[in-house]
């Protein structure tokens, strides 16, 4: 089950979906890069619609999931 996506991730779809970085950079770390970039330049009412839209997907989350609980797995060293 895939975890929701923070409001970070909420904002990074978005710039994906509607600046059309898409047809200009295809590499997703870089993307990620410009993202992060764009994120801690924006006031915190910049961010609320952001942090809004993943409230209401881990609500919905937690709807279709209720009983999923984070259990991260850690990787043994070699």
């Amino acid at each position: 089950i895939p975890r929701p996506p923070n409001a970070f991730m909420v904002f990074r779809s978005w710039l994906w979906n509607k600046d059309g970085l898409k047809s200009v950079e295809r590499d997703n770390r870089n993307v990620s890069r410009i993202a992060g970039r764009l994120w801690n330049d924006l006031s915190d009412e910049q961010r609320a619609p952001f942090r809004k839209m993943a409230d209401e997907a881990k609500m919905r989350h937690a709807q279709l999931y209720p009983e999923y609980k984070y259990t991260p797995s850690f990787r043994k060293a070699k």
